[in-house]
């Protein structure tokens, strides 16, 4: 059969594929399979043709059959030094001058001065700081936030504290009956969430 010679890739086979579509390498496989095929195909045809033409007993037919594979073997050995020839043109058409730069690579041109590179570096490092700063200052002010809310809800909870206080003063100023007053806290109690039955019992000594 024709050697064919392993892909092995390389900077010349992508630049090559980069411009092109495809590397000298991969084309050279190529053509080498093609050129088997055709030769397979074309004594394959060949030797159908004499058996469906020729009256052969099963010992010709398989007679011929082995002189096919051979006569393959022997094509295919035939034209190794002509897809040399092939590869080495292959290898000339394709191959990019080194003085030649593809335009997805013109970037590249433009090359950067240490002193551009060290400035670019430098607010690359001040980009980052101000970011940092950035969340930092995000959590101290979530952090002072949610401390202003707990000061709220403990305000409010002493404020709801001095207006059940208020009541209990007034009603003991304005009643004579110490069970009035009592069931009067017991009610105000109920209604007041926040104050449980120890409250209760601290505010009448108990």
């Amino acid at each position: 059969m024709i050697k064919i010679p392993p892909w092995t890739g390389g900077i010349e086979e992508e630049y090559e594929t980069q411009h092109f579509g495809f590397g000298s390498q991969r084309l050279k496989i190529s053509v080498r399979q093609m050129v088997e095929q055709k030769i397979r195909n074309g004594v394959k045809d060949m030797e159908r043709y004499l058996q469906d033409s020729l009256d052969l007993n099963d010992k010709d037919k398989t007679t011929l059959t082995h002189s096919c594979d051979k006569l393959i073997r022997l094509y295919c050995e035939r034209a190794g030094p002509s897809l040399d020839i092939v590869d080495e043109e292959i290898e000339r058409v394709l191959k990019i001058p080194n003085n030649v730069l593809l335009p997805e690579d013109e970037v590249q041109l433009e090359q950067v001065s240490d002193e551009e590179y060290y400035k670019l570096r430098e607010e690359v490092v001040s980009l980052r700081t101000r970011v940092e700063r950035g969340a930092l200052m995000e959590a101290l002010l979530t952090a002072e936030e949610e401390e202003l809310s707990s000061v709220e809800k403990v305000c409010e909870t002493a404020k709801k504290d001095m207006e059940v206080l208020d009541l209990l003063q007034k009603n003991l100023e304005s009643t004579d009956s110490v069970k009035t007053v009592l069931s009067e806290v017991h009610f105000l109690c109920a209604s007041v969430p926040f104050i449980n039955k120890n409250n209760q019992n601290d505010i009448f000594g108990e």
